[in-house]
């Protein structure tokens, strides 16, 4: 099977007691785990409820092997973005919006970078898909990031066209006893190679 990286790596190192790694967005269905070291117990956190404490029963990888572990991709445009703690993101009319309470999310491609950068790993807390009084039909959901800082305005221009909000996760891992490491990056694979 043919593998290509998607992204970049994130690594962390392991011990008895569990740590977590770095957000990241999703952008494949598939993430390669390497153990270095030492055995290592990994799980992947996408929506509040779902720990990212690793246990000595979560997923375990052998010391110096690799595992493909599988992630649920999903991402919507975004057309607007209010400037609250708490803030509102709507997307636009008629799309289906894969994401629910709880799951979490990073914006990317915002060109104020402010927007980018406030809304990482954030919890969605609200999903409104109600027709408004004048039959906009747009779903808006409503994430726990603050973007009342922001002085500039988001705007839905030809430059924000590419706006897109993506699932993101974490993962916990632990090591067997001895310390470790783990190295992690998202991949797409191909049929045999």
């Amino acid at each position: 099977m043919a593998r290509q990286s998607v992204g970049t790596g994130i690594s962390m190192s392991t011990l008895a007691a569990s740590g977590v790694t770095t957000s990241f967005h999703i952008q494949s269905p598939s993430i390669r785990i390497t153990a270095r070291d030492g055995d290592a117990h990994v799980v992947i956190s996408q929506a509040s409820g779902v720990s990212t404490t690793a246990t000595t029963s979560d997923y375990l990888i052998l010391a110096d092997t690799s595992d493909t572990l599988a992630l649920s991709r999903y991402s919507c445009k975004i057309i607007a973005i209010t400037q609250e703690d708490g803030c509102t993101l709507t997307c636009p009319e008629g799309m289906q919006v894969p994401f629910n309470i709880g799951n979490y999310v990073t914006l990317k491609g915002a060109t104020e970078s402010n927007y980018n950068d406030k809304i990482v790993h954030s919890r969605v807390t609200s999903v409104d898909s109600t027709a408004g009084y004048d039959g906009a039909f747009q779903t808006k959901l409503t994430i726990d990031a603050d973007t009342s800082g922001i002085s500039t305005a988001f705007t839905s221009v030809p430059a924000n066209s590419d706006v897109t909000l993506y699932s993101s996760a974490r993962i916990g891992a632990r090591s067997e006893g001895t310390a470790g490491s783990i190295f992690a990056i998202q991949v797409q694979t191909t049929g045999e190679a």
